[in-house]
């Protein structure tokens, strides 16, 4: 597989795995919210191409001190053969490269198969914090 930084013309194909892995898509994901995204975090967003096919994706966010991980998706037909892991290991070598210390990602609860997953790559759990969020425009937030 070949791991390269995403574009704006694979947007669609982005958009639709996301869909067929069951993330959980909002406004931030439109088309104007990826491009903003990827404005601000150019090397930290990858693709995943196998035989021309985008099988998976990642991007990572970085706030000046901290990295995020956000939609960490593969097609389905791709799913154990060491693409997911790929995809991280690389995300993570970027995101050490910018001197970024901690790396968090959120998982929704009805996603929880995947702490395995994570864990297996070095992940660890918390229990000393809790998630709050703030939707300044809520309305509109689901797509």
């Amino acid at each position: 597989m070949e791991i390269k930084n995403f574009s704006m013309d694979y947007y669609d194909e982005v958009y639709e795995l996301w869909k067929k892995t069951g993330l959980t898509v909002t406004k931030s994901d439109s088309r104007e919210g990826v491009k903003i995204m990827l404005e601000r975090n150019p090397d930290l967003f990858l693709i995943g191409i196998e035989n021309d096919k985008l099988v998976c994706v990642v991007y990572g966010g970085f706030d000046g001190r901290r990295g995020f991980v956000h939609h960490l998706a593969v097609d389905p037909q791709f799913q154990r053969k060491g693409l997911g892991k790929m995809m991280m290991e690389e995300l993570e070598k970027r995101f050490k490269r910018m001197n970024v210390e901690k790396i968090h990602l959120f998982i929704e609860k009805r996603n929880l198969g995947v702490i395995e997953f994570y864990k297996r790559l070095g992940w660890y759990l918390r229990d000393d914090l809790v998630i709050m969020s703030f939707v300044p425009d809520e309305e509109n937030e689901k797509e």
